[in-house]
């Protein structure tokens, strides 16, 4: 067996048996993990039948893509969207052969399987976002965006200014400007007004 084919199926074989042991622990969410495990199961059987056409130079022609037809669903659908198996399995080993399969993808011998066989890419595409990692020569994800500065705090009252200060006559409500209109202080404090 080639050697890309032996190490994909070494570290997805290595992903089955984490998920059997969650299965065995974890009776109530055993359905899932078995329809996990099988779909690892049947992408290490893709992957290996085109490995083998790759080597005996036997693959076939690149031909136009047509519609696919609709067809009934016999068993309930996986999972879908970015990281799904990995939340599915959430176990420190699966993360640890998730990265093991993106460092396996990064090798300048699978980086050429896959420039010369792109058929690859379209299996191992959907495997690699399903474990939140990144094939080779896709774009970063993007940066989060950066938090918000908290607002100040706004004060709960107007404090008063000091007897005697120089804001007093300007704002109408100063020992000048009471004098002058002949309102008692406690009327004219912002506070009474009608704007506050």
């Amino acid at each position: 067996m080639h050697p890309i084919a032996t190490l994909f199926r070494s570290i997805l074989g290595g992903l089955q048996v984490v998920i059997a042991n969650l299965a065995v622990r974890q009776p109530a969410r055993a359905e899932i993990l078995v329809r996990i495990s099988h779909h690892l199961g049947r992408t290490i059987q893709r992957l290996e039948k085109l490995v083998t056409r790759w080597r005996n130079n036997t693959l076939p022609k690149p031909r136009q893509r047509g519609p696919r037809p609709t067809r009934a669903l016999t068993t309930p659908r996986l999972p879908r969207g970015k990281s799904w198996l990995i939340r599915n399995v959430d176990h420190y080993n699966a993360r640890g052969h998730a990265l093991q399969l993106q460092h396996f993808l990064a090798t300048p011998e699978c980086i050429a399987f896959l420039a010369e066989v792109p058929r690859a890419g379209r299996i191992l595409r959907p495997l690699a976002r399903s474990l939140g990692i990144q094939m080779p020569g896709d774009p970063p994800p993007p940066l989060p965006k950066p938090a918000r500065p908290p607002k100040p705090a706004k004060s709960p009252f107007l404090p008063l200014p000091q007897a005697g200060s120089n804001c007093e006559a300007g704002r109408g409500w100063g020992d000048a400007a009471r004098e002058a209109h002949n309102i008692p202080l406690t009327l004219c404090h912002p506070i009474f007004s009608k704007a506050r």
